[in-house]
């Protein structure tokens, strides 16, 4: 019976409370592992968006992860009496006539109409930024609160299960039991840390560093988030979040000028004000080569699974890709072959 599962999950941010949050609601008995240290999922400005915009296409399986997260935080909101699910609107100040033309094209395509206002002529002339190629807006946007969401779910999986606050000790789990206690089944989701996993550390998974900063400002649009070159997301108060650089050679968590400064030239994109920053953060990406997620069974030990590699749109994923995880573990559903990390072992071992 799945009720008399007992489940140990490693790591607490965005993945690990996911999985955690599935298994509850599948009446598993869950035991977390949190180091209580988090240098992605906190450190993320949990924004959705729904395309990307180099070329103007929709995001991998939007169509699925828009419905499906909306009905997972909405849902989490009412069982932890918190709020973390919030609408943005978003407006893509165009970086080229180019670009403008690829929005132009896709916006009279039926399959895009849920993401896409049509371009107006105030759109063209928003005055609200520098626009020389005009401007758009996209719907179904969203930003997720993430201290609050953290909180608030670890606090709930707490009362439905246990919490462990310790580093993990690799030694302390033999084959599986770990620390003396027998579990059917053991989900790492360590995030950037999965290279110091001996059982998963062999799987391509980078360390994608990416700095923020918080400013104020006294001419940026406290109602939307403005987009070209970074993003800006409204905090409130006249504070905003911008963000993010993507930094591969440097996976510690120190803050940079060198970043800060790219942040701030980016920035005037946008505007031309000289902005006070207030904050400066750094965090560390588990990222992946192919984008998709990493996912699966362990090639050797059965009883060993990961959920790893959301990436930047982490937010977006972790809901529905969580759950289809939970499902392969417990009902014996097949995951979806571009998450498998079996695509990584078939390469190795053909």
């Amino acid at each position: 019976m799945i009720e008399n599962k007992k489940i140990l999950v490693i790591g607490a941010g965005l993945s690990g409370i996911s999985v955690a949050t599935h298994l509850i609601k599948n009446k598993v008995s869950v035991t977390l592992v949190d180091n209580g240290i988090n240098f992605s999922s906190r450190i993320a400005a949990g924004m959705i968006n729904p395309l990307v915009f180099r070329r103007m296409t929709k995001s991998w399986r939007v169509d699925e992860f828009i419905p499906f997260l909306k009905t997972f935080y909405s849902s989490l909101e009412k069982t932890t009496n918190a709020s973390f699910l919030f609408g943005v609107p978003i407006r893509r100040l165009f970086s080229s006539e180019q670009e403008r033309d690829f929005w132009l094209e896709k916006e009279k395509r039926a399959d895009f109409e849920l993401y896409m206002h049509k371009v107006t002529k105030a759109d063209m002339h928003y005055p609200g930024a520098k626009n020389p190629f005009g401007s758009a807006r996209l719907k179904e946007t969203y930003f997720i609160e993430v201290n609050s969401f953290l909180t608030n779910t670890k606090q709930w999986i707490k009362t439905q299960g246990e919490i462990i606050h310790e580093q993990f000790d690799y030694n302390s789990l033999v084959e599986n039991t770990y620390k003396g206690v027998l579990y059917d089944e053991i989900v790492f989701c360590l995030g950037y840390l999965n290279k110091e996993c001996p059982l998963f550390g062999e799987l391509p998974l980078d360390q994608t560093k990416g700095q923020t900063l918080t400013i104020k400002s006294l001419t940026l649009p406290e109602n939307l988030s403005l987009n070209r070159k970074c993003f800006m997301l409204p905090k409130g108060n006249q504070t905003f979040k911008i963000g993010s650089t993507y930094e591969w050679n440097d996976p510690s968590t120190h803050v940079t000028v060198e970043a800060k400064n790219e942040l701030l030239e980016n920035l005037s994109y946008i505007i031309d004000e000289t902005v006070e920053v207030l904050d400066q953060e750094a965090g560390i990406r588990p990222t992946t080569r192919d984008r998709r997620p990493l996912i699966g069974t362990h090639h050797k030990h059965k009883n060993y699974h990961i959920v790893n590699g959301l990436g930047a749109k982490g937010y977006m994923l972790a809901p529905l890709v969580s759950k289809e995880f939970v499902n392969y573990l417990l009902k014996g559903d097949k995951l979806d072959p571009e998450v498998d990390i079996n695509r990584y072992y078939r390469k190795n071992n053909p």
